[in-house]
């Protein structure tokens, strides 16, 4: 038996450039969000293999494996696939501070915990990659065809330079950065925002894979800007990313409110972040324009704000 007091976690993440095209081959660039946490610990059980899903609209979960839709089902099938043995008799404690179905990575956090508790729990940790892989075939139950950056920056906890099917790149932060996390309070479902772009791709294929190819670019920029230091670059490529975002009809008026506040009140640069349609913006500040920014995206509507460092 592990030890009964050891919690794992899992950190939200944010998406700076590449959301949309990335599940086109482009690359894009994400961040882990510390200040945002999912949390497993592990407790022994008289009744066997349970979950107690604090935070979450389940309050106790037992596993069922013909519920292969359900995130934390699946999560445990895989797990018990991967390492030859059944579920121990433990109580699992899900704990989440990250905004649900917001773009932050929140299914992804809470199976990369939940799975390090289990494996913890078994006296079988997963490697990183076995790990990534998991998350990655949980992920197809929320977002239908996921790109893969919310599994593999929440795992690895790292700033990556992503581009699918080729080997993670770590990103080198040559100057840390603030952003602030503007959350819509409207919940996305971002399976079905990468739906309709692939509908748009299908109806109108020259022109929208004109957009993927441009938000591919920006993206290789970013990383460029980001490794030399050159922060003030990020705010042009910002504007771009987001007005590209906006005609492929992922952005929503909130969204679009938002960033035209942040920016009026001198952010360096604004856009929306993830799936879209909802969820949240990202600003870059200063210090000098932080407090300034917040107060204009909370007059905005904005019903919550997290600060990070990228560093």
């Amino acid at each position: 038996m592990p030890d009964p007091t050891l919690d794992t976690t899992a950190p939200a993440k944010i998406i700076l450039f590449g959301e949309h095209a990335v599940v086109y081959g482009e690359p894009a660039i994400a961040v882990p969000v510390a200040s945002l946490q999912a949390s497993a610990a592990i407790q022994p059980s008289e009744d066997g293999f349970k979950i107690i899903a604090h935070d979450l609209d389940a309050a106790i979960v037992r596993y069922d494996p013909q519920l292969i839709k359900e995130p934390l089902q699946r999560t445990l099938t895989l797990l018990q696939q991967h390492t030859g043995q059944s579920l121990p008799d433990v109580e699992i404690h899900l704990r989440s501070t990250i905004p649900m179905a917001s773009g932050l990575g929140s299914g992804a956090a809470i199976s990369t915990a939940l799975a390090r508790a289990v494996s913890a729990a078994m006296e079988s940790p997963l490697s990183n990659e076995t790990l990534n892989g998991i998350i990655f075939e949980v992920e197809k139950i929320h977002h239908g065809t996921p790109s893969g950056i919310d599994n593999t920056v929440i795992v690895y906890e790292q700033p990556i330079y992503y581009v699918r099917n080729q080997p993670i790149e770590r990103l080198k932060i040559e100057q840390h950065f603030k952003l602030i996390i503007g959350d819509t309070g409207k919940k996305a479902l971002t399976h079905v925002a990468v739906g309709d772009v692939r509908k748009l791709m299908e109806a109108q294929p020259e022109q929208t894979q004109q957009r993927i190819s441009a938000i591919g670019e920006i993206a290789t920029a970013a990383r460029v800007a980001i490794e030399h230091g050159h922060i003030a670059d990020l705010g042009q490529l910002m504007h771009e990313n987001h007005r590209l975002l906006k005609e492929l009809t992922v952005s929503s008026s909130d969204l679009n409110r938002f960033v035209e506040a942040a920016l009026e009140a001198g952010a360096i640069g604004a856009k929306m972040s993830g799936g879209g349609r909802g969820g949240n913006m990202i600003a870059l500040v200063d210090e000098r324009h932080s407090q300034a920014v917040m107060q204009a995206l909370r007059d905005a509507g904005a019903v919550n704000l997290i600060e990070t460092i990228v560093c």
